[in-house]
């Protein structure tokens, strides 16, 4: 029996037109773990939706990739401090039933591809859970995760536009045992919502993927914080990540990097690094 890794280094990343080309740039880092950003509509709704779809199955089998997650995007979103709430996920009414019939489209999709987890934005959740809009969307999680779970997969909250207490909260109101978390440590610090020791305190049971980046905290104007390479924003990798081990984690360690072209290879050669020291110092 093949034993499993403890704590595989991933990286995010899109479909695009060629997942063969795709995926053996992620095995030229040594690595064999990988979240799949949201695919393109060609995937899920178009015309050649079966002929892309052995493409991505045979690449996935060739390599060897083991795909952690798929990543399901909105259209409309604006990253940012001041229309994020009006814009991001299944919180905002005025968008929320599209968005369940495309989410549901995507998890219909991961199943056909053998994905069992999906992960989301899915906005700046109300921390007044009295109001109608909370209850609203609480409502619509539980539906949505009851169809993710049909089709035996998880569900798990991107971590970064709410406090870790609110989604702490949210998830115990779902109350469903197939609702996780993709703790994104750097978002907690750019949406300015809290600490990533105190997301792994609050949540660190719940944890079942990761998106290791880095960034620092918002300045005034409405912008999100800076991301930054691994090692450089105010994280504290070596800090959170021993922390999350304690709470018995031991899924992907998905490094992401938010930028292209040839920076953005030699920042996740530097993140590999970073990651595997770290690693070293873990009773794995």
């Amino acid at each position: 029996m093949v034993k499993k890794e403890v704590l595989p280094l991933g990286v995010m990343t899109s479909i695009g037109a060629n997942p063969m080309e795709v995926l053996s740039k992620i095995q030229n880092f040594g690595i064999h773990t990988c979240q799949l950003g949201n695919p393109p509509d060609e995937y899920i709704y178009g015309k050649k939706s079966a002929e892309l779809n052995e493409k991505l199955k045979s690449a996935i089998e060739k390599t060897g990739m083991k795909i952690s997650s798929v990543f399901i995007m909105y259209k409309g979103h604006i990253w940012d401090l001041i229309d994020g709430p009006r814009t991001i996920g299944l919180v905002p009414e005025n968008t929320r039933a599209p968005r369940v019939v495309h989410a549901c489209a995507v998890s219909n999709w991961a199943r056909k591809i053998g994905i069992k987890a999906v992960t989301s934005h899915m906005g700046f959740i109300p921390a007044d859970s009295t109001t109608l809009l909370y209850k609203g969307f609480i409502e619509t999680m539980k539906k949505f995760v009851a169809f993710c779970k049909n089709n035996n997969q998880m569900f798990a909250f991107e971590t970064g536009q709410e406090p870790p207490l609110v989604l702490r909260r949210t998830i115990d109101d779902i109350d469903t045992d197939n609702v996780r978390v993709n703790l994104d440590s750097a978002n907690l610090l750019m949406y300015g919502m809290g600490k990533p020791l105190e997301a792994v305190e609050l949540l660190g049971e719940f944890v079942v993927n990761t998106h290791c980046k880095d960034g620092r905290m918002p300045e005034v104007g409405g912008k999100l914080g800076p991301e930054m390479p691994l090692g450089e924003g105010d994280v504290h990798y070596e800090e959170v990540l021993p922390a999350l081990y304690e709470k018995g984690f031991r899924g992907p360690l998905t490094i992401e990097r938010e930028i292209s072209g040839t920076q953005q290879i030699e920042d996740i050669k530097n993140a590999i690094k970073l990651l595997e020291k770290i690693k070293g110092n873990l009773a794995t």
